[in-house]
């Protein structure tokens, strides 16, 4: 008996020394998140990840509230589809720029030996290994032109854009002394002009056709199936409704005078990035995931799409509710953590001394955990850290402290 308590007085020591298990509450696209997912999660992403792979272009809903991990699922997500190309964005942070934020994401998370892949087969499809002489591997750069212009005619609709970029993959492949500066173009490099006409280019990737193109060109070419998963997607509906009477500031002048109509800035900016979010789905292979918080907000949405193309009404599938823990969650989610941020610290022994114990907690305290959030895994997490930090930082023992929480 005294070998255990040492045992246990040995964790809260460690526990004193590296600080909380508990450390966060939300978890985010940038910061990645290793822990798995509790047992009522696991059939709720196998029916996501089903509806993925039997829909070449869809758009999934998912719809939970505040808290509820929607986040944490992208994570989950990305772990499990290795095999995918998953790329997060948050929708108020690529207002501006549209395409090229969304393309810079998908390039960060594929790495540019994807492009230089997919530039080396295009230029071999369209010509780049005939011989000229027989021998000497030498490429008719402006054949492979022609070639690539006739192919790509009919499936893009800015002629610009498609110039820009076959001029960008044959200078990549065909002229060594290109080839650097053409990569910096693939990567969404601000290129001045003068180095823009020496690889006869017109704009860069910061033009939004080009961006929209590249992006085009790359998901479909990347041999590797893509998704697009964007969080709050409900802040398109919060722009377009008009501010409220008590919060509108007298104006001097009518805004239609600088905006040509009524509408404010923020809807017009609403508007347009639901247009461009609905010619996403022109690129083909391109799976779209959206989080909202309430069903509202959904078929607030779906009315969205429906004036804007009522085909597109089809690519939508039934919305995916995610809940809240069930009380037996909360055991699991406390473990993986504790399991998780031991062996991180290559703490192994709690492994086999606590495997089958809750301590430093016990059961009650977890259950009255479940009651008081009603399962919401933010509130849990929170309701955790301040336990953690009680034990750590308070001068009580640990019994006292946990008759507070059970």
């Amino acid at each position: 008996m005294l070998l255990f308590e040492n045992k246990e007085q040995k964790l809260l020591n460690l526990l004193n020394f590296t600080g909380s298990p508990f450390k966060k509450f939300v978890s985010t696209g940038e910061i990645e998140e290793d822990i798995g997912l509790v047992q009522s999660r696991e059939e709720f992403l196998h029916s996501i990840i089903s509806i993925l792979d039997k829909n070449e272009n869809v758009i999934l809903p998912i719809i939970g509230d505040v808290g509820t991990g929607k986040t944490h699922l992208y994570w989950a997500l990305k772990h499990e589809l290795y095999y995918y190309n998953i790329v997060f964005i948050s929708l108020e942070n690529v207002v501006k720029k549209f395409y090229y934020n969304i393309y810079s994401e998908f390039i960060e998370n594929m790495g540019i030996d994807i492009l230089r892949n997919i530039s080396r087969r295009l230029c071999n499809n369209w010509g780049a290994l005939e011989r000229k002489f027989g021998f000497f591997h030498v490429a008719e750069i402006n054949k492979v032109k022609k070639v690539a212009c006739e192919e790509w005619a009919p499936k893009f609709e800015n002629e610009e854009s498609i110039m820009d970029i076959i001029n960008a993959i044959t200078a990549h492949q065909l002229d060594p002394y290109k080839k650097i500066e053409v990569e910096r173009w693939f990567l969404g490099e601000v290129i001045d002009i003068r180095d823009l006409s020496r690889l006869n280019l017109k704009n860069d990737l910061r033009k939004r056709d080009n961006a929209y193109t590249m992006l085009k060109v790359l998901v479909e070419n990347a041999m590797v199936n893509s998704v697009l998963f964007i969080d709050d997607f409900e802040k398109i509906v919060s722009m377009m409704k008009p501010i409220p009477i008590e919060e509108q500031k007298e104006e001097v002048f009518d805004k239609s005078w600088l905006y040509g109509s009524s509408e404010s800035p923020q809807k017009r900016s609403a508007n347009k990035i639901l247009d461009k979010i609905v010619k996403l789905n022109n690129i083909n292979g391109l799976r779209i995931i959206i989080t909202l918080k309430s069903f509202d907000f959904y078929e607030e949405i779906i009315r969205k799409f429906e004036d804007i193309d009522s085909n597109l009404l089809k690519l939508i599938k039934k919305p995916i509710i995610l809940s809240n823990f069930d009380d037996d969650d909360v055991f699991t989610f406390y473990k993986k953590n504790l399991e998780f941020f031991f062996g991180h610290l290559n703490y192994f022994d709690y492994f086999r001394d606590f495997s089958q114990s809750y301590f430093p907690l016990n059961k009650e305290v977890l259950k009255n955990i479940f009651i008081q959030t009603k399962g919401n895994p933010r509130e849990i997490i929170k309701f955790l850290i301040k336990i953690f930090n009680d034990i750590i930082f308070s001068n009580e023992e640990l019994e006292e402290i946990l008759k507070k929480y059970q």
